[in-house]
């Protein structure tokens, strides 16, 4: 195991390539998902489809109950035992996405796949375990992000196996990695695992003293709304995301495929530690390299965390990308916030859209937004209710603390680009 810091190469290039040479674009042949909505991506999707949400569990909190006791009724995953809940939940996504594309574990299976684990905090929770039995003598010597490294390599049998930590972009900078191994010929096929499960006292506190969160306090306000007028913060919760991809020739060969990873690209706005940039100019400029073929955009997956100053910001540069005069599609995409519905997995934020990218083409729609009461202004048509999806790309955007950006994209097996 060895850990990768994002390098935001990408950003830095004039001209640099975030498409996927034509025919050659790696394909996701699995996907895993667990969140607190559901134990796999099947679930998931049907909860969300049926408009429920983390936040119809707040009735069952009590009105004094810290904003701890609060983030772990509503957005835990229940995670029991002695073992590190990112590791476990890591696992149960790996697994689902492996079995999807039709890898075996154990024997040779792993010979030259790589894995790449992004999470911004790893299994840091294996470092409060009492004595040793969840693993706390090895959580401090190698770290939380090595020690959810190791643990996973043990229990899955892996390979080589890569941390990657870029705040809540990780998540996209993980897939991204495993999309350039792929087109630069170094792998044939990544399994990318991206998991957050740390609702510890801590972190939760950290964040609301931050005043990123939404108000605690009655615990009845304790709503995410992202992309509404109305929207406070977010809420915290646990959730990990895993995504099978192969080479073309690979998913060919097997006669698989999810989705296509069209593009992926990184970058930084550099701005501030904490708050969003006024005009998001990195965001921009990725998001134009990933849709210059001219493929229409179904549908678009911002980081929406529902922070007082972010939604706008984001929405209006991904707006001039989609939408501006020389593309040859400017009708407005469809928009889904997920972290209304399931709260922010921070570091695997990116990787979970992903994931719920290539459910939601499967499905051909994408779920309601019941949070949504007075949406904020956009160039964008947000509708609460579900809405058929087209075939055209999705485009899933990440930012983190300290200005990390990503974007990827993700199109159906049977776009075609409407360049020659």
């Amino acid at each position: 195991m060895h850990v990768h810091r994002c390098e935001n190469d990408d950003a830095r290039k004039v001209g640099f390539p975030v498409l996927a040479p034509t025919g050659a674009a790696p394909v996701i042949t699995g996907v895993g998902l667990v969140t607190p909505l559901g134990g796999s991506a099947s679930a998931t999707t049907e909860a969300l489809m049926a408009g429920r949400r983390t936040a119809d569990r707040l009735g069952e909190a009590p009105a004094d109950a810290s904003a701890l006791a609060i983030a772990q009724q509503t957005c835990g995953t229940l995670c029991a035992g002695d073992v590190d809940p990112a590791i476990e939940l890591a696992e149960r996504a790996a697994r689902e996405a492996l079995g999807m594309a039709g890898v075996g574990m154990g024997g040779n299976w792993a010979q030259g796949m790589r894995t790449i684990v992004g999470s911004s905090k790893g299994a840091v929770m294996g470092l409060a375990r009492p004595g040793d039995s969840g693993g706390r003598d090895a959580a401090a010597m190698l770290g939380p992000h090595g020690f959810l490294c190791q643990s996973l390599r043990e229990r899955l049998e892996l390979g080589e196996t890569t941390a990657i930590v870029c705040a809540c972009a990780t998540g996209l900078a993980a897939l991204h990695l495993a999309w350039r191994d792929i087109l630069d010929g170094r792998a044939d096929r990544v399994l990318v695992i991206a998991v957050e499960a740390a609702l510890s006292e801590l972190f939760v506190e950290s964040y609301r003293r931050l005043g990123v969160l939404a108000p605690t306090q009655p615990g009845t306000a304790h709503v995410a709304r992202p992309l509404d007028e109305s929207r406070t913060g977010f809420t915290l919760c646990e959730a990990s995301a895993a995504i099978v991809l192969e080479s073309a020739q690979s998913a060919e060969k097997g006669g698989r495929g999810v989705a296509r990873v069209m593009g992926a690209a990184m970058g930084t706005e550099p701005f501030d530690l904490v708050r969003a940039p006024a005009q998001y100019d990195t965001l921009e400029r990725l998001t134009m390299g990933l849709i210059a073929d001219g493929t229409p955009v179904a549908l678009v997956q911002p980081h929406a965390p529902g922070t007082r100053d972010n939604d706008e910001r984001e929405l209006s540069a991904l707006a001039r990308a989609i939408m501006n005069p020389g593309a040859i599609d400017t009708a407005a995409p469809d928009v889904y916030a997920s972290k209304g519905a399931i709260g922010h997995p921070l570091g695997a934020a990116g990787l979970v859209n992903t994931a719920l990218g290539c459910c939601f083409m499967r499905a051909g729609k994408r779920p309601p937004m019941p949070w949504l009461e007075k949406p904020i202004e956009s160039a964008f048509d947000l509708e609460t209710e579900s809405r058929e999806l087209g075939n055209g790309a999705h485009i899933i955007a990440a930012a983190g603390f300290g200005g990390h950006v990503g974007v990827v994209r993700i199109d159906p097996i049977e776009t075609v680009s409407l360049k020659s």
